[in-house]
């Protein structure tokens, strides 16, 4: 998977149908929705590319989702990577010892045509631009990935975490990166992402401007030959 931290510009998102209340949102790559319309719709759904997200619980008590944005990314060749920016003025107030904190739980999905042919979900990537400043001070995002309908209690592919640690010692990891084991690829996922930012003492610091989350994708045994024959049917259409 190849991702670019750099953001790209901002652009308005088309939804699928007359009332916005009841719209799925339609988001190219570049385009943005604020994240309050998607969770005041009734579906709480986005569509990026082939990946549906809906949007099932959004928690925060100092970072309002009327002031966060959903941005569309989508890779040169899709195959390695769609997914989305939450971007914003992400931080937290030094000195009040409050942790500055967003618990985000959504689903993505691999929808049709592409399911049909055999697309699934083969890894997950995290990346975000997190600093702090000050001893104690740090920014983070902790994320949990389950198999949607795989058994409760016994369905996590894994975990994700980047971060940025004032310390001492600092320490930074601002992407992570990782395939499912033993090659194994999913039509659905549930994401449990928890951010968080606490500045310590009245002159620490704490942000981000924005968090990725990209999927990248392969046909399942089987699924390749139904791409490769979609293309050579469009192939033979065409001439």
């Amino acid at each position: 998977m190849s991702l670019r931290i750099g953001m790209p510009l901002a652009a308005i998102a088309v939804a699928l149908s007359a009332g916005a209340a009841q719209a799925v949102f339609v988001i190219g790559n570049g385009q943005q929705v604020n994240l309050a319309a998607v969770l005041n719709s009734n579906d709480r759904q986005f569509q990026i590319g082939d990946k549906l997200f809906t949007i099932l619980t959004y928690t925060s008590d100092t970072l309002p989702a009327a002031n966060v944005s959903v941005t569309g990314f989508i890779s040169a060749n899709p195959l390695d990577g769609i997914g989305f920016d939450l971007t914003g003025g992400f931080g937290d107030v030094p000195g009040n010892n409050v942790i500055s904190d967003i618990v985000l739980r959504y689903t993505v999905e691999v929808t049709e045509p592409q399911l049909g042919q055999g697309i699934r979900i083969k890894d997950t990537a995290l990346v975000f631009n997190g600093s702090s400043v000050g001893s104690g001070s740090y920014a983070r995002v902790d994320e949990s990935i389950l198999d949607f309908f795989g058994q409760p209690g016994n369905n996590l592919l894994g975990t994700r975490q980047v971060f940025d640690i004032a310390g001492p010692p600092q320490q930074t990891q601002l992407q992570d990166y990782q395939e499912f084991a033993d090659g194994a690829s999913y039509a659905k996922l549930e994401i449990i992402k928890d951010i968080q930012f606490f500045a310590f003492g009245p002159n620490g610091q704490a942000s981000a401007s924005f968090v990725r989350q990209a999927f990248s994708q392969t046909p399942t045994p089987g699924g390749s030959m139904l791409v490769a024959l979609g293309g050579l049917i469009l192939v033979r259409r065409r001439r």
